[in-house]
């Protein structure tokens, strides 16, 4: 299965997508980015900075350069033996859109129409997950946790950005939704707030389980 694991910023997407990876011995994980990758970084700290008008060349840089990722991926996924061979997505290409709108929704229209049809076509169906694990978490915790991992650019402008953080998250889940409905995804929600890690990865591991179960059951009523 292709797999995402979605979210709000801090929510704790990469922690489990790399603990689910190390679970299924023949599976792969595509990132949101790397962290020497230079261009994400100079987008971010700009982005943070509050600089004009890179919305739409951040957010496209990151859909194309997941899109060419996730093909060079896949390929390699499929010579892996089928048992336990998962991908595992670490927030994946359409909660890009997310970002986009609500800042370019502060601008005139002809802007997030211009996103929305950039976007319509970078996405394809192909790359979409067959299953998604949405980690939902309320604001105090985003913030205990933005501050916990010590990203320098987040730390060094959160009060500039205190507002953008705060309509981020109160939107993050609402545009989701609407995002899975459109593409019709398969998606299950489990609240980290109080959940340590191994927690969670449980609660995952659980939910994987039970989509296999459902996969293989569909699979013998079409044989």
């Amino acid at each position: 299965m292709i797999i995402g694991i979605s979210g709000m910023i801090s929510a704790g997407k990469s922690s489990l997508s790399k603990k689910l990876t190390k679970h299924y011995s023949n599976s792969l994980l595509l990132k949101e980015f790397e962290e020497n990758d230079e261009v994400f970084n100079t987008f971010l700290k700009w982005l943070y900075e509050k600089k004009p008008n890179i919305t739409i060349g951040f957010q496209s840089y990151i859909i194309e350069n997941h899109s060419s990722k996730f093909n060079l991926i896949l390929k390699q996924l499929l010579k892996k033996p089928n048992k336990n061979r998962h991908l595992f997505l670490d927030r994946f290409s359409i909660e890009h859109y997310i970002f986009a709108k609500l800042i370019l929704q502060e601008k005139e229209p002809k802007y997030l129409e211009a996103f929305d049809a950039l976007f319509n076509k970078l996405i394809t169906k192909n790359e979409l997950p067959d299953l998604v694990i949405f980690l939902n978490i309320n604001f105090e915790t985003f913030k205990k946790r933005i501050f916990k991992r010590g990203r320098e650019t987040e730390i060094k402008n959160w009060d500039l950005n205190f507002q953008y953080f705060k309509n981020l998250h109160e939107n993050y889940y609402k545009i989701f939704k609407e995002l899975a409905d459109n593409f019709q995804l398969n998606f299950r929600i489990i609240d980290v707030n109080n959940l340590d890690e191994n927690q969670v990865f449980e609660k995952a591991i659980k939910i994987i389980e039970e989509e296999e179960e459902q996969w293989q059951k569909k699979q013998l009523i079409q044989e």
